[in-house]
């Protein structure tokens, strides 16, 4: 019996930790997957450099937006206000632009996006307000601001806006559109600040154990309210590409950032180092979303199923984070109990 016993406790291990290595990469695979899958259905069209580098354009700015939320999340906070802030950003590019020069009126909205960041930031260390309940409360704000710059009735800004601003977001560099750069840029800067830098450490270490990490010294409170700006910032900036790849604005032309960007950084918390948010996660989440949706407007999928699918995988993201965290603490203290170095784990997952 005890024989059976100690049987079944190896053969529960070694499912553990196959399906923890297997798990690293099952996103990955699933990429792989619907390439396969989107190829063999459209061979002439989706296997093409062209639409390749259509499916990066699509999913800069959504890069970009879900970059910032990545270094909330990192710290185990939300930021629901994003697509709000993309959205008066947008408003007020369009509306600043026409009368300004045009450094200075991006750098006043970027000012502006950052400044809310700031406010979200103050708001959740000094009041002690949750994060989830003050970026949607100032999502609302924000979303009532859009539509009283719009005069309160929707209305679409699209005259005056420079011709050399509209050059930033239709624009190509060797084929690349200019997005796709600002989109790499921005997630390498941040992963090696969030990887590689002790800004970077301190912000998992707030994540991983914030009493850990107050009891070390860490200053959480800063550190929160610098991921709350970042991700004002670059929720501003993709307001900013929006409008200069689209020519226009409306109050409710960044609403989808939001839901987006969840979706993706929630796959990339199951991608390589599970359990964890992560840059490179967020990217391989935003490739996977980026071309599910491409997949299906070459099929021509309708909208409201698509928006179906959309959802599901938010669901399915959702969980899979969860229940890889909760593999994943199930064997460190296996090895814990085993005696075996808990460092070991972490430096597998970097």
């Amino acid at each position: 019996m005890a024989r059976l016993m100690q049987l079944r406790t190896d053969l529960k291990q070694r499912f553990q930790d196959v399906a923890l290595k297997g798990g690293r990469y099952g996103t990955v695979i699933g990429l792989l997957i619907l390439f396969a899958v989107f190829t063999a259905l459209k061979p002439t069209i989706f296997p093409t450099v062209r639409n390749f580098i259509n499916i990066f354009n699509q999913i800069s700015l959504l890069g970009i937006c879900a970059a910032g939320l990545t270094v909330c999340l990192v710290m185990n906070e939300f930021d629901l206000s994003i697509g709000a802030i993309a959205t008066l950003a947008a408003v007020l590019t369009a509306g600043w632009l026409p009368h300004m020069p045009l450094l200075a009126g991006v750098v006043a909205v970027l000012v502006v996006s950052t400044i809310i960041g700031l406010i979200n930031g103050l708001i959740i260390t000094s009041l002690r307000v949750s994060s989830f309940m003050t970026t949607l409360g100032m999502m609302t704000v924000l979303t009532g601001f859009s539509y009283w710059y719009t005069s309160g009735s929707g209305a679409i800004l699209y005259s005056g806006i420079p011709e050399g601003f509209l050059h930033i977001g239709k624009g190509t560099f060797f084929y690349i559109p200019y997005l796709v750069f600002f989109m790499i840029g921005i997630l390498l800067v941040l992963h090696i600040v969030l990887n590689h830098t002790m800004t970077g450490r301190r912000m998992y270490a707030v994540g991983g154990n914030p009493e850990a990490a107050r009891f070390g010294g860490i200053p959480i409170a800063r550190l929160k309210i610098l991921g709350f700006m970042i991700s004002g910032m670059l929720a501003g900036l993709t307001g900013i590409l929006l409008v200069a790849r689209l020519g226009l604005a409306e109050p409710t032309i960044g609403d989808r950032f939001l839901f987006d960007s969840f979706t993706v950084a929630f796959i990339g918390a199951a991608s390589i180092r599970v359990g964890r948010f992560h840059i490179l996660g967020t990217l391989i989440g935003t490739l996977i979303l980026g071309t599910i949706l491409n997949g299906f407007t070459l099929l021509d999928v309708p909208y409201h199923l698509q928006l179906v699918v959309q959802g599901a995988i938010l669901i399915a993201a959702v969980t899979s984070a969860g229940l890889w965290q909760g593999l994943l603490q199930s064997v460190r203290l296996r090895d814990v109990r085993r005696g075996l170095p808990g460092g070991r784990r972490e430096s597998e997952d970097a």
